[in-house]
């Protein structure tokens, strides 16, 4: 279901001299407290504004649509009933690349990805713009500074990614669970093809696909984050560990022929290293607990 308005705006016209739309997509779930501020923010910033309602039960949708009066380049996107924020991007990003295709947007474009719960510094979104356009990156996955965050927050992050940097073929990824991004819409077109989505799982198979199928992607640009907000769980973490993986495998399965991608077998030697290392311990303790018994 979608809540349409006008065309994108014209763009701008870069440094390079390259005219580029600048299209922000917002998921949203049950932020009826700072949705619109975000929105609000946001919308002056750029050409084009998608939030996704993934089946808010609480005022999420009443405030989103409150805020669309007046606001011809400003559109709403819904689910019906919550489906993850994986599925909510997938929704706006699929539609951003059939436009692509119809001719409607340029593969440089830019879309910045913003969550709708004010974690996001949108003061330095400028700079990470001119950023993106002075580099020429594909994809810019903001680092945020979680130096205020609980030590296990911090920890966890750091296990997602220092993983992520294993399968994604050379790129190092200093915070891959980041949702603060920006995108050239033909690379993040292109990384469709190759990712599925479950929960949260997005952000990190996006981050695998376009660093192993050869993209511009920089994640150690420090940003400061206003506020603490977490909503993953163990098993969230559990399922983005194994997505990765899946990820990586999909782009050696799926690329083009004669593109070349990066090996598989470092990461699997290392994983396999990592396996025995975690197993030794139990297994050696089975081991003696079986010697002692058929001793006794």
């Amino acid at each position: 279901m979608s809540t349409a308005a006008d065309d994108a705006g014209d763009g701008t016209t870069d440094g390079d001299g390259v005219t580029r739309r600048r299209i922000a997509v917002v998921p949203a779930f049950n932020e009826e407290a700072t949705v619109v501020d975000v929105l609000g923010k946001l919308y002056g910033y750029v050409d084009e504004l998608v939030v996704v309602d993934d089946g808010s039960t609480d005022n999420t949708r009443a405030e989103i649509r409150s805020f669309l009066p007046g606001r011809p380049q400003a559109r709403l996107l819904v689910h019906e009933v919550n489906q993850g924020m994986s599925e909510a991007y997938y929704l706006a990003f699929t539609d951003l690349r059939r436009r692509l295709e119809a001719g409607e947007l340029s593969p440089d474009d830019l879309i910045y990805t913003v969550d709708a719960d004010g974690q996001h510094e949108l003061a330095v979104l400028e700079d990470l713009h001119r950023q993106t356009v002075d580099e020429d990156l594909d994809a810019l996955l903001v680092q945020r500074d979680l130096s205020t965050y609980p030590p296990y927050k911090q920890a966890g992050n750091w296990v997602m990614s220092t993983w992520a940097t294993l399968w994604a073929g050379g790129v190092k990824l200093n915070d891959v669970e980041s949702g603060y991004r920006i995108f050239r819409l033909g690379a993040l077109a292109d990384a469709l093809d190759y990712y599925t989505g479950y929960k949260y799982s997005e952000t990190v198979e996006v981050a695998i696909v376009l660093s192993r199928l050869g993209y511009n992607v920089r994640n150690d640009v420090i940003v400061p984050v206003p506020v603490f907000r977490s909503r993953t769980s163990l098993k969230d973490v559990v399922i983005d560990l194994a997505a990765m993986v899946l990820a990586a495998f999909r782009v050696t399965i799926r690329r083009p022929e004669g593109q070349s991608v990066p090996s598989l077998v470092p990461p699997l030697l290392v994983s396999g290293g990592l396996a025995a290392i975690v197993a030794a311990p139990p297994l050696l303790l089975l081991r003696a607990l079986r010697r002692r018994r058929s001793h006794s």
